[in-house]
């Protein structure tokens, strides 16, 4: 007879790919309800898959520290290992979806949250309707380094970023550059004035923007740099899409890509051209596998179509 082979479940006591994918999951979206849904299992399935893990590696993976559970040190070996396995097996079935014409498979797609917010949707979209059976993850990162990290670990497949400095094992598909400009209250300029952002407009006033090591924040300390001119006041904060409506509100003014800063009539505020234009170079940031994600072969093929209309 031939030999009887477990399936993808397999035998009580030999650990699984699902249950690992289960474990990297908590681990990435931080927590056992978010991870469920990604998943698209329910959570107690999800936790019955940690608990079976646990149970046939004979060691806990997480342990409680206050409300919070962290992993244990063989949890950390194991989440690295399973990384590693889960790119492998996902390399398989994605060449099996694109035997399908990509009616599966999946595109994992991370970036800094201004451009998930701005840049993604429409180039996301041309995929989307192009292969809707492909499942799609987005995520945000805080920054550079993270961002990097997430497509070296295999985090994720593609990533939207700043592409001035893309480090040598990654490439670039460049995206029109985004320009910046500020946002101003309608009270703090007389009805009806016209002209680029000057030092008066800054002087007295709050300025609205991120911490710093941040793109946005870069942009934002060259521009004021070049008007010889320092808010008084600052609000930091690390909510991108707060900084319109929060400098509208206190009177104080921000510097944002233009995408954004579109919404400031919203707001009962007023979009203000910059003197000197402020461009930052943005695309999506990937590793130059020799056997890609199918998936993410066609959306960077789609977007580079799109882009050169």
């Amino acid at each position: 007879m031939a030999e009887q082979r477990p399936d993808r479940a397999g035998t009580r006591g030999t650990p699984t790919l699902g249950q690992v994918e289960a474990l990297i999951a908590v681990i990435d979206y931080g927590s056992f309800t978010a991870a469920a849904d990604v998943l698209q299992i329910s959570q107690p399935s999800l936790s019955r898959r940690i608990h079976t893990l646990e149970s046939a590696l004979r060691t806990r993976l997480f342990l409680p520290v206050g409300r919070r559970m962290e992993l244990t040190e063989a949890g950390r070996g194991l989440v690295a290992a399973g990384r590693r396995a889960l790119a492998e097996m996902g390399s398989i079935e994605a060449m099996a979806g694109a035997a399908q014409a990509l009616t599966t498979g999946s595109l994992r797609v991370t970036g800094l949250p201004s451009l998930v917010a701005t840049a993604l949707p429409a180039q996301l979209g041309i995929f989307h309707r192009a292969h809707p059976g492909v499942r799609v993850e987005v995520s945000t990162v805080d920054g550079a380094e993270e961002l990097v990290e997430a497509l070296r670990v295999g985090r994720a497949d593609a990533a939207l970023g700043v592409i001035d400095q893309v480090p040598e094992d990654l490439a670039a598909l460049a995206l029109p550059a985004q320009e910046f400009a500020a946002v101003l209250s309608r009270r703090v300029r007389e009805r009806g004035a016209l002209g680029p952002l000057s030092a008066q407009d800054v002087a007295g006033r709050t300025l609205v923007t991120l911490p710093r090591g941040t793109s946005i924040r870069h942009h934002t300390d060259a521009v004021l740099h070049e008007l010889g001119s320092a808010p008084p006041q600052r609000i930091t904060t690390t909510q991108r899409d707060s900084l319109v409506a929060l400098a509208v509100a206190v009177d104080g003014l921000t510097i944002v890509p233009e995408v954004l800063a579109r919404t400031a009539p919203a707001f009962d505020g007023l979009l203000v051209p910059l003197r000197t234009p402020v461009r930052r170079a943005i695309g999506i940031i990937h590793r130059p596998d020799a056997f890609p994600n199918p998936a993410l072969h066609e959306f960077l093929a789609l977007v580079d179509t799109a882009s050169t209309r």
